[in-house]
């Protein structure tokens, strides 16, 4: 079972949402994540820990919310597409009486955390996110926790899945004029396995995923995975952008190392 579920955990006035998955058969409390608002990222966040730690669950219960369920008939919500694409089945529950489990243990975080947080000198969303999935899930779990009725887990090991192409934002785009195509107010091209630039033509339609972890961006052609590279519009930061102009393989080479620099930054960054 998932769930978000909003608190004002630094007493400061603030709330800030919790990202909830609750194992159902055991009662536990499995992975969270911290975030100032429910989003999508929270609960891709909570789910990459949960699958990287526990395995892939057969089902997840939640509720109607339109990040998790889409109201469209037949349409999959960009969480739903993850989940389709690790094989979880995404049940919807009607009542909050329909996920008790994790209403409940939303109300005994809630009661117990703020304390905690005061006690453990907990300062930051960030160090909160690290407390509760490396110590407090574990030490709220050997109070109230309980055997499951059955001990075959229903976790499929994850195995050798590949989540990079997985946890992602993903939608369609059309190739404009000099291969290049729009994502997010800025322009890329793709790289071909070389490093080169594929020539791909004007108005063909690619798919396009961005990893909400490392917001590193990709394109699926023809079944294939190719790398990108930003050259326009790139943000240096919120206030300042700067253009890329490639005239020659040898600034290619260039431009491509400092990507690189960039991405591993990021990289080192997510996972500390």
């Amino acid at each position: 079972m998932i769930d978000g579920t909003p608190h004002d955990w630094f007493q400061n006035g603030r709330k800030s949402s919790l990202h909830l998955a609750v194992d159902d058969s055991s009662g536990e409390a499995l992975c969270g994540w911290f975030m100032p608002t429910e989003c999508l990222e929270g609960y891709f966040r909570m789910l990459s820990i949960l699958v990287t730690k526990y395995g892939i669950p057969e089902n997840l219960y939640c509720d109607r919310h339109t990040i998790l369920i889409s109201p469209k008939e037949d349409n999959l919500t960009q969480f739903g597409q993850m989940c389709e694409d690790l094989g979880i089945n995404l049940i919807a529950a009607n009542t909050p009486e329909a996920k008790g489990k994790v209403e409940k243990w939303n109300n005994t975080i809630q009661n117990r955390l703020v304390n905690d947080i005061k006690r453990f000198n907990i300062k930051s969303i960030e160090q909160l996110n690290q407390f509760f999935n490396d110590f407090y899930c574990d030490y709220l779990n050997k109070k109230y926790a309980y055997e499951p009725k059955e001990n075959e887990s229903s976790f499929v090991p994850l195995d050798d899945v590949d989540l990079s192409n997985i946890l992602c934002i993903r939608d369609y785009r059309v190739m404009l004029n000099g291969c290049v195509f729009s994502w997010g107010n800025n322009y890329y091209k793709v790289l071909d396995k070389d490093g080169s630039i594929k020539q791909i033509f004007k108005g063909t339609k690619i798919k396009v995923y961005e990893n909400v972890l490392t917001k590193i961006v990709r394109v699926k052609y023809y079944d294939i995975f190719y790398e990108t590279i930003q050259i326009e519009g790139h943000r240096i930061n919120s206030g300042k952008r700067e253009q890329v102009r490639i005239d020659n393989q040898k600034q290619l080479e260039q431009v491509l190392k400092e990507r690189d620099e960039r991405l591993k930054a990021r990289a080192n960054k997510v996972s500390s």
